[in-house]
């Protein structure tokens, strides 16, 4: 029988908080869904964890990667063994409430305009204690497309809204994560042109924020985190400028809204002109001999 959801939780040696993360989505209260693990070639006790759950309730799928993949591959690979009309992220750090699936499913049931149901999120540290930190508010539910990219591009600060249920067709007709820094800024902005995105005003995941998270990186480990190879030029802000006017051709929006959308991308790319330039600075310079930065001008941040 097809579940209605199937949570996909990619994991690389997540021993620390895989088995508590684990709990958390066995608990929900809305029971009809599969969990597809994919171990990203783990080398600690991650395999076997996700084993011994597996053992005990048939709605967990174990697959591990014979070797490391890279993040991308792995987060869209959970995608392509999906069988659920519903879909969601899962992190191997993060809590649920167990009412999360259920509340997110009630509006996607309710609303066919919206493709992503999401919760605000609560930020803990290490132990579990609540930070002092604040969501970034992506209730995107704008009639046009082009407002609501815009909309996210003035809010988005964390990318928690990637961790809600969203529906699969919608989902599927993006090109998922892509293999370079910041990627999951522009699967979310991809995605608001398919559809809306509903906030549930309720703190109901936990995003842990501890020094293995990605979140925590320094510009080195980022590097290797997307798969890419030391000494790489990283032009952070032209490839986002680049991944931005591809997305926006190639959703399913009116021309009128494409060149609405491609209009405040002109705005924006004005608001980074410094950055811009300084990384044109920077290839010169590199071309000339002198180091080149590991990330360009870039800050790893939404501008």
């Amino acid at each position: 029988m097809t579940p209605l959801v199937s949570i996909g939780l990619p994991v690389y040696n997540g021993e620390r908080y895989l088995r508590v993360a684990i709990e958390s989505l066995l608990a929900q209260t809305a029971g009809d869904f599969e969990l597809i693990i994919s171990d990203n070639a783990s080398t600690d006790t991650t395999g076997d964890i996700c084993r011994e759950f597996a053992r005990n309730d048939a709605r967990i799928r174990y697959l591990r990667h014979p070797h490391n993949v890279g993040v991308a591959r792995n987060f869209n690979g959970v995608v392509a063994h999906a069988t659920a009309p519903y879909f969601k992220w899962a992190s191997a750090d993060d809590l649920v409430a167990p009412d999360f699936l259920q509340k997110c499913i009630a509006v996607l049931n309710r609303d066919r305009s919206v493709v992503l149901a999401h919760t605000k999120t609560r930020f803990i540290d290490a132990d579990g204690r609540v930070l002092a930190r604040e969501d970034s508010g992506l209730h995107l539910m704008e009639e046009r497309p082009s407002d609501r990219l815009y909309s996210l591009w003035e809010r988005l600060i964390f990318c928690n809204a990637q961790y809600g249920v969203m529906r699969i067709d919608a989902l599927r007709r993006t090109p998922l994560f892509g293999s370079f820094i910041g990627s999951d800024l522009f699967f979310l902005a991809e995605l608001c042109l398919h559809g809306k995105f509903f906030e549930i005003d309720e703190s109901l995941l936990s995003r842990r924020f501890h020094d293995s998270a990605a979140s925590s990186l320094t510009p080195e480990q980022l590097v290797k985190h997307y798969g890419l190879k030391p000494g790489d030029l990283v032009l952070y802000y032209w490839r986002h400028l680049g991944e931005h006017a591809s997305l926006i051709m190639r959703a399913p929006i009116s021309w009128s809204e494409r060149i609405r959308a491609l209009q405040f991308l002109a705005i924006k790319t004005r608001w980074q002109r410094r950055e811009l330039v300084d990384e044109v600075r920077f290839v010169l310079r590199h071309l000339r001999g002198q180091p080149y930065p590991i990330l360009g001008a870039g800050r790893h941040r939404n501008g």
